[in-house]
Parts: structure tokens; C-alpha cells; sequence
């Protein structure tokens, strides 16, 4: 096991080095104070709805939870994708030597360029899909090449030259004056192609060329599992894997959740094991990727500082299935060292639990609908109407944490490599004659 850590972290560490995916790490890292203040404000909200007494709250708290509290999403992960494309920018600038504030706002306004806006009677407006997970991936893209032309014609010296007397602030700003505007019309061109495509528009084209390879997939466990590392590997590519797997397998999965609660309710046997109930309650358990149980862990295991803060952080939001803090926290988004895992465990816990059930351990989902933030165990009782379904899950939570173990493991190592590194620097400055 300690020969198959090393080469991990050999390899994960020669691909987490490139200036391109450390760069992405460290732009994600500027979504998190944001995410984590979201993250505590949805689990405030849904409190009353997770453990079912909204009912017996008058309306007047429940609307101002609502009305207090659901404006926080909107301004936090809805619209991440902004803080990314800024991010990132600012950061590959820092490594391409050029200005880092001017590229990440150029960066950000390249991106601008690509999203489509739509009219109505009362004005312009962007759909705030398109700025939060959904246009993640293009996001990045547009982050690392409009950076990159803006840094070359800066190098270049392809720039407006002010006198010496000029103040900094103010040179710097003429500066990029060309490299903006050369960038700038790059995209804006872009943009301007796509329009004469059947798509409309980048972000558009994307979603659907995604989307088609899953129509062909139906309802049964081989096409879950399908549909299951689909969304999980476009999740590790900063593609929201959710929207894009579920468009086309939420009418599916919906049905089959009808059907069975139908059959509940007129006291006949349950037909199918796979619905919307099974996929939201078994392979979930903490998020995206199965995570809970290795957030706990890590809390008792990590060796690095950085490692055991970040799941100091992160285990509340977890623990009501909210995954963005550990996906932007860790990060998990293009992570050599998390691939396997993050699709690995939730593959294998849909198995364990289709089984489970199919040989009687378990009983079928009654198909209702249960509250995402509904922690584990509970949400697992609420969705067969057994003790046994809450059992289930913690067999999940079990195995998908020694799933994690290794790769969490070779993680906790590079970071503590890394801050080993850090403080001899600080220890031990260069001077410079």
C-alpha cells in the first residue's frame, strides 16, 4: 500500500504542478468563504422541511427563513462561476508574468462575451444557470486562454507605452489597453460564430452535445451506473454532471418513483428497485462522490494542517448532503488525486444497494419524495419506510469511506509535503544582494 501511495502521489503531484490545474486549484479555493456561508444559511432554511415539522411552524417563520435566507444561494453558488473565471485568471497571470488584476477581469469579461442574454418587457437579462455550475467548464476554458492571449501580448510589449512620469495605477491601466481589447475581440468573434450554429451559443452547444450519449440510456442498473459515472467524471471536469445527467434521467427515474408509490398506496408489491427516491437517498450520502464518511474520518487522520481545516469546515454542510464546500474546498474539480474515488464509491454503492434490496435485505423505495438536506439514516428510514434503508446507508457510508482511505491518505501526504516545503522557506529566507 505505501509503494501504491508513492506512485500516486508521484503522479498526482507532476499533473497537480502544471501551472494551468494549480491555478484552477487556487481559483476554486476563492469560491469557498462564499459557498461555506451559503452552506450554512441552506441548512438553516430547510431545517423545518428535513425533519418534517414546517407544518407545524406558522407561515410568518417560514417565510422569513425563505425570504431572509434563499436570497444568500443566489448571490453565493449560483452565480460561483463568476468568482472562478475571475479567480482563475488572476492566478495563470501570476505564472504567465503578466498583470494579474487586468488579466482576471479581462477573463471574466471574455466570458461575459460567450453567455447569451435574453430580453423581456422589462429589460436584458442573464439566466443565472449559466453563471453558477452549468457554465463552469466554459468558464475555465475561457479563464486560461483569454489569459493566455492577454499575457502574450503583454510580454510581447504589444501595449501602450506611457512616459515615465505617469503614475503606476494609471500606466498600468494603458497598458492593457491593447491586450484587453485584442482578447476581448477573440471571444466577441466567437460569440458572433456560434450565433449561425443551430446551438446559439457556446455554453448551449455544450450542454448538448453532452446531454445526447445519455438519451439512449434507460432505467436499468448497467445505464444508472452509466448515468452515475457520467455526472460524477463531468463533476470532476467543473461540469455540473447533475443538470446535465439528470435532464434526461429525472423523467425516467421520476416515473419509476411514481409507480411504486402508487403501489405503496394501494397496498401492492413495489415494481422497481432504481427511481428518484433510490438515486437521492443511496448513492448521495454527503454530497456528491460519497464523502461523508471520509470527511469524519480525515477529521481524526489528517497529519496536514490544511487537510484537517478543511474538513473542520466542511463536515456540518456534509452532513445535510451539501457538497460544494469539500467540491471547491478541497478542491475536487480536475484533482489527480480524488478521480477515482469521487467515481468509484458512489458506483459501488449503488451496486451494494441495488442488491440489497433486490435480495429482500432491504425494501423497495416507496417512492416519496425525500428532502435532499435529510441527513443519514433518517433519509434512508423515510425512503423504504424501514430502519433497514437508514442501516443500508451506513453500510454505504462505510464502504465508500475505505474507498477514499488511500487516495485521501496520498493527499494528506502531498499537503503536508507541501507545508513541510512552506515553512523551511520561511525558516530560512534567500537573501537577495
Amino acid at each position: 500500500m505505501d509503494q501504491y501511495l508513492d506512485r500516486v502521489i508521484e503522479v498526482a503531484s507532476k499533473i497537480a504542478d502544471n501551472k494551468y490545474l494549480s491555478s484552477l486549484r487556487d481559483g476554486f479555493m476563492a469560491a469557498f468563504p462564499a459557498t461555506m456561508f451559503a452552506s450554512i444559511a441552506m441548512i438553516i432554511q430547510n431545517f423545518p422541511a428535513t425533519f418534517g415539522f414546517s407544518q407545524y411552524l406558522p407561515k410568518a417563520v417560514m417565510d422569513f427563513l425563505n425570504n431572509f435566507l434563499g436570497p444568500v444561494g443566489n448571490a453565493t453558488m449560483s452565480v460561483s462561476n463568476l468568482f472562478f473565471v475571475f479567480a482563475i485568471g488572476y492566478h495563470l497571470a501570476k505564472k504567465l508574468k503578466c498583470n494579474q488584476l487586468y488579466a482576471g477581469v479581462v477573463s471574466l469579461s471574455s466570458f461575459l462575451m460567450l453567455v447569451p442574454m435574453l430580453s423581456n418587457k422589462k429589460g436584458t437579462f442573464i439566466p443565472q444557470s449559466y453563471l453558477g455550475s452549468q457554465g463552469v467548464f466554459v468558464g475555465i476554458l475561457t479563464a486560461m486562454i483569454a489569459t493566455k492571449i492577454f499575457a502574450f501580448l503583454e510580454n510581447k510589449h504589444i501595449t501602450i507605452k506611457m512616459p515615465e512620469q505617469v503614475p503606476p495605477a494609471i500606466a498600468n491601466s494603458f497598458t492593457a489597453i491593447i491586450p484587453s481589447a485584442v482578447t476581448l475581440l477573440v471571444f466577441n468573434a466567437i460569440r458572433y460564430a456560434f450565433t449561425f450554429t443551430t446551438y446559439g451559443n457556446v455554453l448551449d452547444c455544450l450542454f448538448k452535445l453532452l446531454q445526447r450519449p445519455l438519451t439512449s440510456l434507460g432505467a436499468s442498473l448497467p445505464a444508472t451506473l452509466v448515468a452515475v459515472i457520467v455526472a460524477q467524471l463531468l463533476w470532476w471536469m467543473g461540469v455540473h454532471g447533475q443538470i446535465i445527467v439528470n435532464t434526461v434521467m429525472d423523467p425516467i427515474w421520476g416515473t419509476l418513483a411514481l409507480e411504486n408509490y402508487n403501489a405503496f398506496q394501494a397496498g401492492k408489491p413495489l415494481p422497481h428497485i432504481i427511481c428518484s427516491t433510490f438515486m437521492g437517498v443511496f448513492p448521495l450520502i454527503g454530497g456528491n462522490g460519497m464523502t461523508f464518511g471520509i470527511i469524519l474520518v480525515s477529521l481524526f487522520i489528517a497529519r496536514s494542517l490544511r487537510l484537517k481545516e478543511t474538513m473542520k469546515m466542511v463536515v456540518v454542510p456534509s452532513a445535510f448532503n451539501i457538497s460544494e464546500p469539500i467540491t471547491f474546498g478541497l478542491p475536487v474539480v480536475l484533482n489527480p488525486f480524488v478521480l477515482v474515488p469521487w467515481i468509484l464509491a458512489p458506483v459501488v454503492t449503488v451496486i451494494i444497494s441495488y442488491f440489497a434490496i433486490a435480495s429482500g435485505l432491504v425494501p423497495r423505495p416507496i417512492g416519496v419524495t425525500v428532502v435532499w438536506t435529510t441527513p443519514v439514516i433518517l433519509s434512508g428510514w423515510i425512503a423504504t419506510g424501514s430502519w433497514t434503508g437508514g442501516a443500508l446507508q451506513i453500510v454505504n457510508v462505510v464502504v465508500s469511506t475505505l474507498i477514499w482511505l488511500p487516495f485521501m491518505k496520498a493527499l494528506d501526504k502531498q499537503y503536508l509535503k507541501e507545508e513541510g516545503d512552506s515553512h523551511e522557506v520561511q525558516k530560512n529566507p534567500v537573501s537577495e544582494s
